[in-house]
């Protein structure tokens, strides 16, 4: 498989056969005992170049994908038993991290002391590649890239408002009643003024209206609810702690909204470096796996 997908990358067999060490003859015969097994002419040949049948077209792209999974987990298996050491560049969503990264950092600086962390925290998306990261984490539905993701968890976003706010207010009894109420919307989201609710048998009821405030920063916005300025939709991590000492009040508790999934992601699938990984895996622990990791890394 190796001198086939060689051979069509280099444009001939003599090209592959040096790549691998063989001598034009073996790199031949490779090509014939593969065509053999499998009962099918892979590659038409000319005295000046190899050309793809259509059925070997096929089987090189699967041969592709397979022996880069094959590299992917030697390297791997490589990089578990390297010590971490270097710089690793980390972006990371800004409210997250002053809630729930700290600890993870933490931890991390304590078991790897030869890493020299860099963070960048702010609420953007970053361009891996153009600004150099390494990795980064990502809160919310993932575009369609050329990067490779793993799933880490997910947080429920929940309604909330303050105890003070509803003394002259009545608490919403159906999502209908939130256009009677001043809203708090987080501006970096598709529909920030729209929220799409689900009762306990599934069914769905979307409420739109006209916020009070915007802002670009959901931890600003849960102040603002704590000072009794509003409700707002929030991730669980910075809410669930000021609603258990009853600073918050759950809003519409017998309905829900969606859950953010939690994402590592990195540039590429090969030689991931040991810091990386060891990241990503010290991460995953803290938050805990909560809301379907799988562990395994995908194509986005």
């Amino acid at each position: 498989m190796t001198v086939f997908r060689h051979a069509i990358e280099e444009g001939s067999l003599a090209a592959a056969a040096r790549r691998n060490g063989l001598s034009a003859e073996m790199a031949g015969r490779h090509l014939r005992a593969l065509e053999a097994r499998l009962g099918v002419r892979l590659v038409n040949r000319s005295t000046r170049k190899l050309s793809l049948t259509e059925a070997g077209q096929a089987y090189f792209l699967r041969c592709t994908a397979i022996l880069d999974e094959i590299a992917l987990a030697e390297a791997d298996a490589g990089t578990r038993q390297a010590e971490p050491r270097g710089q690793l560049r980390v972006a990371a969503p800004l409210a997250f991290s002053n809630a729930v990264l700290g600890p993870a950092v933490a931890d991390y600086m304590r078991r790897f002391p030869g890493v020299t962390l860099t963070l960048d925290l702010s609420e953007r998306e970053t361009d891996l590649l153009g600004e150099g990261f390494d990795v980064a984490l990502r809160l919310g539905t993932l575009p369609d890239t050329a990067m490779i993701a793993k799933r880490l968890g997910g947080f429920p976003l929940i309604l909330v408002g303050a105890p003070g706010y509803f003394r002259s207010r009545t608490l919403p009894e159906h999502p209908k009643d939130l256009r009677e109420h001043g809203i708090l919307a987080y501006m970096q989201t598709a529909t920030p003024e729209r929220f799409v609710l689900s009762d306990a048998a599934g069914h769905r009821t979307q409420v739109a209206f006209e916020a009070q405030l915007r802002a670009t920063d959901a931890g600003f916005l849960v102040t603002l609810a704590l000072l009794g300025q509003g409700l707002v939709l929030a991730p669980s991590f910075l809410v669930m702690e000021h609603v258990a000492e009853g600073r918050l009040v759950h809003v519409l508790p017998d309905w829900s909204a969606r859950t953010l999934p939690l994402h590592a992601i990195i540039p590429h699938r090969t030689l991931m470096p040991a810091t990386v990984r060891s990241f990503i895996d010290v991460v995953a622990a803290w938050v805990g796996g909560r809301d379907g990791d799988d562990g395994n890394f995908r194509s986005l």
